[in-house]
């Protein structure tokens, strides 16, 4: 775990400079709408119906969710519910919508994950090592196909999100700390990487792309990025769990055979950001839990 901690934080370092190299002014990719992605749209719709009506199992992890983020925990013996996820202490109605987003405590750009590690570490006083291995730890073990350990953190992730239901996307890009984030995600989005000459829009940046007979999302038509967004934190069918953002982010990062995609590091924040932004030029209203075949 150290060598990859080792190898993941030079690789990080490594694209951030290269990235800084990319003008701040520079024009954004084409952002077309339903231009030809009925295919995923269809697929993903099929899915979404197998699942309403009460039957997505990932409803008891809202209310799990619930549970442990108003349990005092911690050396501190406290609750989660003085958190502020950007919109002042204790409010989460909208606050997803708008994450990533900046936050002057910290001095970073965060997402929902990262925003839960340091409330934990703020508020209930656990440490960096107790949050590795309570909390990150168990996901480390997905890289294994069938296993469908979930964690605690994405049992949080999932109530908070779900506060937010029936609202759309809106993450700004309203200083230069996002703006930054937002085109460090870009380029991560565009460049391709690693022995096998991969970038996310190999898979994510074309209508009619598949792998195993399961359609992709094309993220640069705003409406699927929307669709993609407004699930997760989603109950992934072949996990049988409910799986986050930064996983998604990860698996996509493990399958470009790249080193490990740490949760809450600035690569995983600003990729996200590239998406979010993406989702909120949608219409579609977040939806959670959502679901997914696979993921």
């Amino acid at each position: 775990m150290k060598n990859n901690t080792k190898i993941a934080t030079a690789w990080g370092l490594t694209l951030i400079a290269a990235a800084l190299q990319v003008s701040l002014a520079a024009n954004p990719a084409p952002n077309p709408v339903n231009q030809g992605n009925d295919d995923y749209v269809e697929y993903q719709n099929n899915v979404d119906a197998s699942l309403a009506d009460g039957a997505n199992p990932g409803a008891f992890t809202v209310d799990d969710g619930k549970a442990l983020f108003l349990k005092a925990r911690g050396p501190n013996h406290k609750n989660l519910s003085t958190c502020d996820f950007g919109l002042g202490p204790g409010v989460l109605k909208g606050a997803y919508s708008e994450l990533p987003r900046y936050f002057k405590d910290t001095g970073r750009v965060q997402g929902l994950e990262g925003r839960l590690m340091t409330c934990m570490k703020t508020i209930q006083g656990y440490s960096e090592d107790d949050i590795k291995k309570k909390y990150l730890m168990p996901e480390y073990k997905t890289a294994d196909e069938g296993d469908s350990t979930g964690s605690d953190l994405a049992t949080l992730a999932t109530y908070v999100a779900a506060q937010s239901n029936g609202l759309k996307f809106d993450t700004k890009i309203d200083d230069p700390h996002m703006e930054k984030a937002y085109h460090l995600g870009e380029y991560m989005f565009f460049h391709r990487w690693g022995e096998m000459d991969l970038n996310c829009a190999t898979c994510h940046g074309y209508n009619g792309r598949t792998v195993r007979g399961v359609p992709l999302p094309n993220l640069l038509d705003t409406h699927t990025a929307g669709m993609v967004m407004a699930a997760f934190p989603a109950y992934v069918i072949k996990d049988g769990t409910m799986r986050t953002q930064w996983w998604r982010n990860e698996r996509c990062v493990m399958a470009m055979r790249l080193p490990w995609l740490k949760t809450d590091s600035d690569l995983d924040n600003a990729l996200t950001t590239f998406m979010r932004v993406q989702a909120t030029k949608s219409d579609v209203k977040i939806n959670i839990p959502g679901s997914k075949a696979r993921a």
